[in-house]
């Protein structure tokens, strides 16, 4: 078992995730950290919001639903949910793993560890392939992504390999930062994040985590029709971030 000094909130937006939102995974975080999860419902149509009330339900004092009834997107979502627990004002960490867990509980566990030794104000995962890595992603969607972060790194120069890999962690003084207002963005706003970070300078001390493992889980809603929304969301970021 890890023992954080530090309290540490994760959220986890769940949008009709019911086939693949792992009880499993869920309980592993729980069993093997003194973390608390929030299991932020973006008005799902399915069985979610029953599958995470009950889980909920089990483990009354460190898991907790957060109900958006009306469907926003992840990125409203990770916004609504991020000042919410910020505003409890109790978390000196506080972070966002996606549902399907692409990113392994074993791998949140390292990335947690990690932050327990040097306290980075913030930390997320990278899908770098290393040797010895098992990184499995389908080739289509590393295509699509490296295009994406060349030509953000070209305009931004953030100097991050993995912008969009969605396991991040912030401290509580950071938060404020990334998190101010509202994206412009829905597929990237996780560079929007970065790019606030940077012009406050505050993203030379972030830690960009190589993972071990991680993999493309079916039912993902990333497709090529997707490439044109992001190219509009590209536009968007170089209208909104001078």
């Amino acid at each position: 078992m890890l023992l954080f000094m530090q309290k540490i909130a994760i959220i986890i937006p769940c949008y009709n995730e019911e086939r693949r939102l792992k009880e499993s995974s869920l309980l592993e975080l729980l069993n093997d950290n003194s973390v608390t999860l929030y299991l932020a419902n973006d008005g799902s149509r399915d069985k979610t919001l029953d599958i995470i009330t009950a889980f909920s339900l089990q483990n009354p004092e460190r898991c907790f639903v957060l109900n958006y009834t009306e469907n926003s997107g992840k990125a409203n979502t990770i916004f609504k949910a991020v000042n919410e627990v910020l505003s409890i004002n109790v978390y000196d960490y506080i972070g966002y793993f996606d549902a399907d867990f692409s990113t392994p509980a074993d791998e949140v566990l390292r990335i947690l560890k990690e932050l327990q030794i040097k306290k980075y104000p913030l930390i997320f995962g990278s899908r770098v392939l290393l040797l010895n890595s098992n990184i499995n992603r389908k080739w289509q969607r590393h295509i699509i992504g490296r295009v994406i972060i060349t030509l953000i790194n070209f305009k931004f120069k953030l100097g991050v390999y993995d912008t969009q890999c969605g396991a991040k962690i912030f401290s509580k003084e950071i938060i404020p930062i990334a998190f101010s207002r509202p994206f412009f963005t829905s597929w990237l706003f996780d560079v929007e994040v970065f790019i606030r970070l940077k012009k406050e300078n505050q993203l030379a001390q972030a830690c960009e985590f190589p993972l071990k493992e991680w993999r493309d889980i079916e039912g993902s809603k990333l497709s090529w029709k997707t490439s044109f929304k992001i190219i509009k969301e590209l536009y968007l970021l170089n209208k909104n971030y001078k």
